[in-house]
């Protein structure tokens, strides 16, 4: 339900270009769209628009991409791994992750769907009196889709809150169904994108599996094991985008995939997982007998994680810059998960196309601006020339590349109306230290489609003139002055669903896992101390790995 303001919109202020560099401009957005960016201030008078004239120490980005994200965990706690493990496959199978993670989860979903009607009662008794139909007939179909939106609309919010307004395709990764939008734009839908309604991005949690017949083991004390001579067998995932790029791509116009996501030898030298370097292996081989070589070239295809590929072979290199593959770095999470991530300079060096992705909650950042800021620590700490415009790079242009190239990640004529507007420290501050060094607190507003999204209450209140829900205070000091405009239509009561959600956590924290202090992971960064902590462990943790 992506749906523009009505009205055409006008930001007069700093704004940022493809190389990070601010400059005043005048953009005029219209229906959705950027039709006009002037250099100065040349406020446009054209009738019923709305004209958004920034402060000296406000700037304007490009809404943010991100193109790995499992936005149905955006709620959870962080998880505490019980060990740094050399393959995903491991702690998929442990019986803490599956406790604490995979049937929290199921709980989540099952009981959300039953215990939800007191939050959609008087939305369905109000289709039954306007349909004058009994309300058993209309409760289990409508109930579903308003469980489904709330629980969208709150996993949504923590990415507009950080700038995102382009993600993966939200809730669950590899449905066949367009699931619907409603504050940010999302992969899964075409419309979203500009590509033909015809087409798809086809999003995939693995390409290979272990087996058949075999299970990785879970415990903690085989984290290190050799995992070379594991049995490997295809997922129908792969058979399906081989198909499409054999026939010309005539299915897929991009696709996300899972591969080879475990130790990557890079920062553990000489101990790169083996099941993930034969995973690319295979994957490679395959793909070198489709008889037109230009078909994967024109697939759009980015590989998610990538670590286990070995990037001191410079036909690796070749064969992903040759055939036009992106890849997705998700350093917080690699890290956290297996002590390890991927030579990205290597891969920059060698022209391949890198975005930066934010994961998922347990053991990921809260969104990919965050992400981006481990990244820049990251590159510090081991010396890596990669400059702050590569890195915004990531989660605009890059990424809009990787889709084929959309017309997003850029504030240009002709590219989707979608931006963040940050505030500065000071005037004199430059955007890109801004954007390394602000929080979540800072963001003025978030504005998708054309439309504010999202951002501080006084702008509402002030400038919009439209309806919008307050973030309870619950949320945080930060949150307190932050609200969100959801479309009216959809009957969205945002604490009723907190509520809901926060109510669910309980019970399963207290019956199930016996640790009631375990809480939901709150919408901003900067009001959520556990995560800041976990950040601040990785960054220790990452100090250590590089002494060795």
């Amino acid at each position: 339900m992506l749906t523009s303001s009505g009205r055409p919109l006008c930001i007069v202020g700093n704004v940022v270009d493809s190389q990070g560099r601010q400059s005043v401009k005048t953009i005029l957005v219209q229906n959705g769209q950027i039709t006009t960016v002037q250099n100065g201030k040349l406020p446009l008078s054209l009738p019923n628009v709305i004209l958004l004239e920034l402060a000296d120490n406000e700037v304007v980005f490009p809404g943010l991409i991100n193109l790995h994200v499992h936005s149905e965990y955006n709620i959870f706690p962080l998880w505490q791994s019980p060990a740094v493990w050399s393959n995903r496959f491991q702690w998929r199978n442990n019986e803490q992750y599956l406790r604490e993670i995979k049937s929290f989860k199921d709980f989540l979903d099952t009981n959300w769907k039953q215990d939800s009607f007191d939050f959609v009662k008087p939305i369905l008794q109000s289709l039954a009196t306007e349909k004058h139909l009994v309300l058993t007939n209309l409760s289990l179909p409508v109930a579903m889709r308003e469980v489904q939106k709330m629980y969208g609309v709150v996993t949504e919010l923590q990415a507009v809150a950080g700038g995102t307004t382009l993600s993966q395709q939200t809730m669950k990764l590899e449905a066949d169904a367009n699931l619907p939008t409603f504050i940010v734009r999302n992969t899964g839908d075409p419309h979203d994108l500009g590509i033909p309604l015809t087409k798809k991005v086809f999003s995939v949690v693995d390409f290979v599996r272990p087996g058949p017949n075999f299970d990785a083991p879970g415990n903690p004390d085989h984290a290190h094991d050799d995992t070379t001579d594991w049995p490997m067998m295809r997922h129908p995932s792969f058979a399906d985008f081989l198909s499409s790029v054999q026939q010309d791509n005539n299915r897929y116009y991009a696709t996300i995939a899972h591969l080879a996501e475990g130790r990557a030898g890079y920062l553990q030298q000489g101990k790169p997982d083996g099941f993930s370097r034969r995973e690319f292996i295979e994957f490679r081989r395959v793909l070198d007998q489709v008889p037109d070589r230009t078909a994967l070239k024109r697939a759009n295809l980015t590989l998610t994680h990538a670590c286990g590929l070995d990037y001191s072979d410079a036909s690796t290199l070749d064969f992903l810059r040759d055939n036009h593959i992106s890849i997705v770095w998700s350093p917080v999470s690699n890290l956290l998960l297996y002590g390890d991530t991927i030579p990205v300079k290597r891969l920059l060096d060698h022209g391949i196309n890198v975005c930066l992705g934010s994961d998922w909650a347990p053991s990921g950042s809260k969104h990919v601006w965050d992400e981006l800021k481990f990244a820049r620590h990251f590159c510090d700490v081991l010396s890596l020339d990669v400059s702050n415009a590569h890195l915004l790079a990531m989660i605009t242009q890059n990424p809009a590349t990787a889709l084929g190239q959309i017309k997003a990640g850029r504030i240009e004529p002709g590219y989707n109306g979608d931006f963040f507007i940050l505030r500065k420290a000071s005037a004199n501050q430059s955007a890109l230290d801004a954007l390394l060094t602000q929080d979540d607190s800072a963001v003025r507003c978030t504005i998708v489609n054309g439309r504010v999204v999202y951002g501080d209450e006084d702008l509402f209140a002030n400038t919009l003139a439209v309806d919008y829900q307050r973030l309870p205070l619950s949320e945080g000091k930060a949150a307190a002055s932050k609200v969100v405009s959801i479309n009216a239509a959809l009957n969205f009561n945002l604490t009723m669903a907190l509520l809901q959600v926060n109510s669910l956590m309980l019970r399963y924290t207290t019956e199930a896992l016996d640790q009631s202090q375990l809480r939901r992971s709150r919408l901003l960064s900067s009001d959520d101390y556990l995560y800041q902590n976990r950040i601040k462990l990785l960054k220790t943790t990452l100090a250590e790995l590089i002494k060795h």
